[in-house]
Order: structure tokens, then sequence, then C-alpha cells
């Protein structure tokens, strides 16, 4: 289990299985595996993940424009900022060592 899992459910399950696999490919590809908010700050860092960028829970679809590489500290930290506006609460961004927000 993890924080993405708590219930320990397979992806096929949660509704990530061979379509978001062959779909999860063709975003990394087309975004040539760069995380794209770095991208947009000028940095390179290589993205591992991809992300809806409005999220589902939100109305947010599979569809590619609303998809994006994203690199694993910067999904953290979305991730943890939406889970906070969920809860009626700010996050202070995380500031990584080169001085840049991740």
């Amino acid at each position: 289990m993890s924080r993405w899992n708590p219930e320990g459910k397979t992806t096929t399950a949660r509704g990530y299985g061979w379509h978001w696999q062959q779909l999860r490919q063709a975003i990394l590809g087309r975004d040539m595996h760069l995380c794209q908010p770095c991208k947009a700050k000028g940095r390179a860092t290589i993205a591992k993940q991809v992300d809806h960028i409005i999220p589902k829970a939100k109305g947010g679809s599979d569809d590619p424009e609303n998809l994006q590489a994203i690199c694993i500290a910067c999904h953290d930290a979305k991730s943890d900022a939406e889970a906070a506006e969920g809860q009626g609460r700010r996050v202070k961004p995380t500031i990584g060592a080169d001085g840049w927000p991740v």
C-alpha cells in the first residue's frame, strides 16, 4: 500500500490498466520525458510520471490535453497542494536546493 493506493488495489482496479499504460507512454513520448512544470521554469528534469493537469476529482479527464509528463518531486508537491486544498488548508511550497519551488 502507498499514499497513492491506500486500499492496495491493482492498477487495473483503480482505472489505470492497459489503456492508461499506453496513454501514459504516449504522453511521456510527446513531452520527450521532460517534466513540464520544471521545463516551464527553465529546468530540464526527467519525468517518470504522468499527471492530470485538472484532477479527475475536479472533472478532469484522460484527454491528452489534460495530461503532462511530470517528475516525482513536482507530482508529490502538486498532489500535496491539491489534498490540502481539498481539506481547506494551505501548503507552503517546498524549496529545492537550487532555490526553485518543487
